[in-house]
């Protein structure tokens, strides 16, 4: 596993991000760290397209 180089912690959880960028979630009940795979919705921009200024 990656080192991790910033953590996050709200109520109910904890996330992580590691040196290569990907992010992680602890799983309480597992007692381990697993890792998040982004998506996008269909209808979500892609990265780095910009909305038409008007």
């Amino acid at each position: 596993m990656a080192k991790f180089v910033q953590i996050c912690a709200s109520r109910n959880d904890l996330f992580a991000l590691d040196e290569d960028g990907s992010i992680h979630q602890y799983n309480f009940t597992a007692k381990t760290w697993e890792a998040l795979v982004a998506a996008r919705a269909p209808e979500a921009p892609e990265r780095g397209e910009r909305g038409r200024r008007r």
